[in-house]
This record gives structure tokens, sequence and C-alpha cells, in this order.
């Protein structure tokens, strides 16, 4: 049985990493419908901690099929490369500049929130989807990546009613986010670096006390893209093996 599923994955990566996306926004929507919708600030963000936990069950029970532990990132990233993720790491701190609003119970929640969006959106898309595209080369496999990250972001804008306006700029902010992040994944081998920075990322901007003006995120943009595009063309990136 694993090995035909792995043998379908092979002959079709693009159409295995849209279904396993697929799958993964199902979880999350059907999560979300079941969990109670009006609840008092802050246990909401409990709610979604827990819906973005049951869709994290998609791509582990991938993981678990596919015995694709290491090869999906979860093993120990490659520490000479840590220093990598150091301009990740001041774009996320920008988002902090102007301050950080709530107190101590408000901060706990928020925290939980984004460790929970951060190790299961990671472990989909840099993780397994990632996986599944690495036949196509690091340059497709991260453009893969970071289009089916984006158009999730889309998938979300619409299930959940948002302003157009600003479902654009985020398909578009996160699409480059997703490339950044998936052109770090190669050299780090492990999903562990970018779920602590994901989380970050997102802690930061949902207690800032405003979104980043649009210059800035077109800034952060053109940062993300540049250097993912730096990164790719590094050599000694960890990946997986052929035969795996």
């Amino acid at each position: 049985m694993i090995l035909d599923v792995k043998a379908v994955v092979r002959a079709h990566p693009v159409l295995s990493a849209v279904v396993v996306t697929v799958l993964w926004h199902a979880a999350l929507y059907a999560a979300v419908q079941v969990l109670p919708r009006t609840v008092p600030e802050p246990s909401a963000d409990l709610v979604a901690t827990v819906a973005n936990l049951v869709a994290a069950g998609v791509p582990l029970a991938a993981v678990a099929l596919l015995r694709w532990w290491r090869q999906a990132g979860l093993g120990r990233p490659v520490t000479r490369r840590l220093r990598l993720t150091v301009p990740v790491l001041l774009v996320n701190l920008t988002y902090a500049a102007p301050g950080l609003t709530g107190g101590a119970a408000r901060y706990a929640a928020t925290a939980s929130l984004c460790l929970a969006v951060g190790v299961s959106e990671e472990m989909l898309s840099r993780g397994v989807v990632q996986r599944m595209l690495w036949p196509l080369g690091r340059t497709r496999a991260t453009v893969g990546v970071a289009v089916l990250f984006g158009l999730g972001h889309a998938l979300s804008a619409v299930w959940f009613s948002r302003p157009w306006d600003d479902s654009v700029v985020q398909v578009v902010t996160t699409t480059a986010f997703g490339f950044a992040y998936a052109a770090l994944r190669w050299h780090l081998g492990s999903i562990w670096p970018l779920v602590v920075l994901h989380a970050m990322d997102d802690f930061f901007q949902l207690r800032s006390p405003g979104a980043a003006p649009l210059w800035w995120q077109a800034a952060v943009v053109l940062v993300f893209v540049g250097y993912g595009g730096w990164l790719l063309r590094q050599p000694g990136s960890a990946t997986p093996p052929a035969a795996s």
C-alpha cells in the first residue's frame, strides 16, 4: 500500500500537492464549522488553535503513510545553516517595532495560536508539499510551494468572506513569504526553524497596534523574493534522496 501511494505521488507530484493542500483546507474549515463560533476573547484564539491542530492531522497522516519523517523535514535542522534564518528573523522583528498590544493572557493565547498555525502550515507547505514537488527541481518546486501557499490564503479569504482588497494583498505577501521559506527549507533540511519564524511573524503582526503600511508590505515582498532567489542560487542544499 505504501509503495503504491509513493508511486502515485512520484508519477503525479503536482496533483498530489494540490490534493493534500485541498484536504488540509477542508479539514480546517470543517473544524471551524464544528467548533463554537461565538466565544469571548481570548478564548477565540483557542478555538482557532484547535482548528489548526485538527488540520495538521492531514500532513501528519501523509507523512506517516509515506514514511517521510525525515524527507518531509521533521528531523533536526542542519545547524551550521541556521545563520541563513537571520534575514527572515530581522523582517519579523520589524513588525514589532510599533510595539505590541494586549496583556499576559492575550499574549499567551495568541502565542498558542501562532505556534499551532506555524506547525500546521509548515508541516503542510514546506514539509509534505515541498517533498512532493521535489522531483520538479529546486526552483520549480519552490515556486510551486509558494503559489499553493498563496492560493490557499485566497481560499481562506473566500471562505471567511474577507474584503477583496485585503485578500489580494495577503495573497501576494503570503506567496512571497512561501517562496522565501521554501528556498530556506532546502538549506535547513528541517521545518522546525521555519515553524518558529512563522509563529513569530504571525504573533508580531497579530499583536501589532495596526497593519503595516502598504509600502512596507511591498518592501517585504521584494526582500522575500530577492532572498529566496539568492538562496536558490547557493550550493549545499539539504535535499531528500531520490529513492525516497
